[in-house]
């Protein structure tokens, strides 16, 4: 019985003595985002009222997602449950969004280009910024050589 016990014993000791440790450092790019309330007050105009614009302050829009990453932005209006994209036209006023370090700038017009009111409710703007890293381009391929692209890219026919 000891025997046995002692033999049922011993994997235990071989297997516990083995340890595989990898370390690996992975550069995990990131999505983040915040909501912004837009009163009514905060449109402005220049052009007596045939666009409106607000102008968000969004500190975490610095030049590396300017240059690489992507900015998403989403209105929703108050009394509505859901979030449209920007650009979006909805009954005749195309909204429309752009940006820069550390801003974001929400427009809005009249298709037609008549004059229209900014809405009298508060917006809700929902930001999404990624970050991303930049893909490697390979500016010295001939694009219109099928070979070229195929050799640069490894694609095997």
């Amino acid at each position: 019985m000891k025997r046995l016990f002692l033999l049922l014993l011993l994997p235990v000791f071989i297997f516990s003595s083995c340890k595989k440790e990898v370390t690996q450092v992975q550069k995990v790019d990131q999505a983040f985002s915040a909501v912004y309330t837009i009163n009514a007050a905060d449109w402005k105009t220049s052009n007596n009222g045939k666009s409106y614009s607000v102008e968000l302050d969004v500190p975490e829009l610095d030049d590396v997602v300017y240059q690489d990453g992507a900015v998403l932005v989403y209105l929703s209006f108050s009394g509505t449950s859901y979030y449209e994209a920007l650009p979006q036209v909805f009954d005749g006023i195309t909204y429309g969004a752009v940006h820069g370090n550390g801003y974001v700038s929400i427009d809005m017009s009249a298709i037609d280009g008549a004059n229209i009111n900014p809405p009298g409710q508060p917006v809700s703007a929902k930001i999404i910024l990624i970050d991303a890293t930049r893909l490697a381009l390979k500016k010295d391929i001939n694009l219109k050589d099928l070979q070229a692209v195929e050799k640069a890219f490894n694609i095997k026919n």
